[in-house]
């Protein structure tokens, strides 16, 4: 069975295993090249699995949903490891982790299930019949989307300019919505998609703010029409 003290030196192995690494792949969002980012992501993403879950009637039992989050939590305990599959790796380390600290606690069965949601949640292609396995893969999905992605749109942006809130709207319409409508159509549960649907309005609200202060009821290409940035 798996125990709230499991999933608590799960955390602890987890900050353990990634501490001193570097994303050296990460060049715009710097934060992202941190060890402990991708362990705030993961404790994220298991906080989305429980949110998720919230909005499901899903035939998990108590123990499911705790195999549920301590995959959550150790999905991308390899990631910051160069040249490897990190969800299949991941799900090899964690299993023999389990076996050296947990072998009186921890059944086989369990440990296949693990394998199973961990194995492949990288792969958002196509519909995902298993339901433990769609939970992680939706959770790892929706994070990074909804308030930060306004943060991150503005590291896409050039902070000397003065358009920068003209390009940080027109960045949010042509890029951040239509990220939402196609991540929308890679989700499989209920739950998550209500989520996600929530983010979006959140972002439209977001531009319809901006685009109110922004507003100067004049045609601004008439007055700046000399300059080389395009304003809308």
């Amino acid at each position: 069975m798996i125990t709230d003290f499991m999933l608590e030196q799960a955390r602890i192995y987890l900050v353990a295993s990634l501490k001193g690494q570097e994303n050296d792949h990460e060049t715009t969002h710097p934060w992202r090249r941190d060890w402990k980012f991708t362990v705030l992501h993961s404790f994220q993403v298991k906080n989305y699995v429980l949110k998720i879950l919230a909005r499901e009637d899903h035939p998990l039992s108590e123990n499911d949903i705790r195999l549920l989050r301590l995959a959550a939590v150790l999905h991308d305990i390899t990631k910051l490891e160069k040249g490897n599959n990190h969800a299949k790796t991941g799900s090899n380390l964690v299993q023999k982790w389990l076996r050296k600290n947990f072998a009186d606690q921890v059944t086989q069965e369990e440990l296949d299930a693990l394998e199973e949601i961990m194995k492949n949640h990288s792969d958002k292609n196509g519909h995902e019949p298993d339901f433990a396995k769609a939970v992680l893969k939706d959770a790892d999905l929706l994070d990074e989307i909804g308030a930060m992605s306004i943060f991150m749109t503005e590291n896409w942006l050039k902070k000397q300019s003065p358009f920068f809130f003209h390009n940080m709207r027109r960045r949010l319409k042509n890029f951040e919505i239509p990220y939402c409508v196609q991540t929308r159509t890679k989700l499989n549960t209920t739950g998550a998609k209500q989520l996600l649907d929530e983010k979006e309005a959140f972002i439209e609200y977001f531009i319809q703010q901006l685009s109110d202060e922004l507003n100067t009821d004049v045609d601004l290409e008439r007055y700046l029409n000399d300059f080389s940035e395009e304003v809308d």
